[in-house]
């Protein structure tokens, strides 16, 4: 799967970073997280998932939870993350209902570290099953499990991400 289009390819060209871009995707492996990534994500507790519909209305909602870690691989190319009820509206478990593609944005504001990861989901909903993943999770308060099958990850730009910590620790 080719996760550029003519459109990103052109952008490219026009503004000039055809280049820098080529140079980091021919020396970066995008389609499987090394060590560290999975170690960095894995001890996270929040994440921004972005979802469209069928028709290409997009939807991005923060995924949080007071517990340790919320996502977890199940292999380099699999990880699994639950799904609370939160305001009841369902919003991102609808679109992946509809359209699968996703995106998540793992970003840990004080140390300037973002990786982007865009792939497949699948929502695991069926109780016999998500007794399976019960013993990877530090909670249990969930109704659903969210898989994503990685297509491509990537480190992100960190720049200016001092700008979200200053605001913050300026209240």
């Amino acid at each position: 799967m080719e996760i550029f289009t003519q459109e990103h390819l052109l952008a490219r060209e026009k503004y000039g970073t055809t280049k820098q871009a080529e140079l980091i995707l021919e020396n970066m492996d995008t389609r499987t997280p090394n060590d560290r990534m999975i170690k960095f994500i894995e001890n996270m507790n929040y994440f921004f998932l972005a979802t469209s519909s069928k028709d290409g209305r997009v939807n991005v909602n923060f995924k949080g939870t007071k517990s340790k870690s919320l996502i977890k691989f199940l292999d380099k190319n699999r990880l699994i993350f639950p799904d609370f009820d939160g305001n009841g509206i369902l919003h991102s478990v609808g679109d992946i209902e509809s359209n699968p593609h996703v995106g998540l944005l793992i970003i840990d504001f004080l140390n300037d570290i973002r990786i982007k990861i865009n792939g497949k989901a699948k929502i695991i909903d069926d109780k016999n099953e998500i007794i399976n993943y019960l013993d990877i999770f530090d909670s249990f308060n969930f109704s659903r499990l969210i898989e994503v099958q990685i297509e491509y990850i990537i480190p992100n730009c960190s720049a200016n991400l001092s700008v979200v910590r200053n605001s913050i620790l300026r209240y």
